[in-house]
């Protein structure tokens, strides 16, 4: 445990930002599930998966811009999840 008064408060603000950043990647781990099952999803018309498409790479942005995420890894993801869409609609 820190003993000087900078070094506790170095704590509570790491702390703090820990609980956000691992709400948040939470909250994108579940979009990407969400968004995976909506694309493999047979009944799922175009309109449905490019918005949900476009949600996912937005929110993967942010994240890479905020810090939460690198961005190879962003990349990756959205790569990914481009791929799974093309297979399914046949777009380029």
């Amino acid at each position: 445990m820190p003993i000087i008064k900078s070094a506790k408060k170095q704590m509570r603000k790491a702390e703090k930002r820990r609980a956000r950043n691992r709400a948040l990647k939470t909250a994108l781990k579940n979009l990407r599930k969400e968004t995976l099952q909506l694309l493999q999803d047979p009944k799922t018309t175009l309109a449905q998966a490019q918005e949900a498409l476009n949600t996912f790479k937005s929110k993967i942005d942010n994240a890479w811009a905020k810090g939460i995420y690198k961005r190879n890894k962003s990349s990756r993801l959205i790569s990914r999840m481009e791929q799974i869409f093309n297979q399914k609609f046949g777009q380029k």
